[in-house]
């Protein structure tokens, strides 16, 4: 169970609460502090390259239902060094946490909390300059197992491909954006 692999890993033990030092809790022990903030910090710098003002387009493509479209707009990401965290950053309202690395776990984090609600994973992390995302969400009130490929094409552009995995267990293409930093 959770806990019992928690202490016996001895990623925690038993230390006073810091809401009262009184009571004894657990805690994450003295050598996993040291090591989350460096390693965030270091995996976070892989990122950071996605700060500021990006132009998108969005492909998508014809179904029995719709025909093929490209939906145009821009999107800005802040990068906040401290809090380990890269968010979108919207024109009105508080900024959103979007894509972090998790040190405990060693995995990317990639959040939707707008319109689409989900958290993606990648234990692979960043291979070259592509990394995949996946896990399920909700994309505008549709259930979905998701996949997401974010591929690093030059200083400043980047593409995301999208697939969902189907009813025979085939990931199966969904749309695409490609990005380009605003000058």
């Amino acid at each position: 169970m959770l806990f019992e692999e928690l202490f016996s890993r001895r990623i925690m033990t038993m230390g006073p609460s810091h809401v009262d030092p009184a009571r004894q809790v657990g805690v994450l022990t003295p050598e996993v502090i040291s090591n989350l903030l460096p390693t965030r910090t270091a995996e976070m710098e892989k990122v950071r390259w996605l700060a500021g003002t990006w132009t998108s387009e969005n492909e998508v493509p014809a179904t029995r239902f719709n025909p093929a479209y490209t939906d145009v707009g821009t999107i800005t990401f802040s990068f906040d060094e401290k809090a380990g965290w890269l968010y979108v950053a919207p024109k009105t309202g508080p900024q959103i946490p979007h894509i972090t690395f998790d040190p405990l776990s060693k995995q990317w984090v990639y959040v939707l909390l707008r319109g689409a609600y989900g958290v993606l994973r990648s234990e692979a992390g960043w291979i070259d300059n592509r990394i995949v995302f996946s896990g399920f969400m909700t994309m505008v009130g549709i259930n979905c197992e998701w996949r997401m490929t974010m591929t690093r094409d030059g200083h400043d552009r980047y593409t995301v491909v999208n697939e969902e995995l189907d009813t025979h267990g085939v990931w199966t293409y969904i749309d695409q954006w490609k990005l380009s930093r605003q000058a």
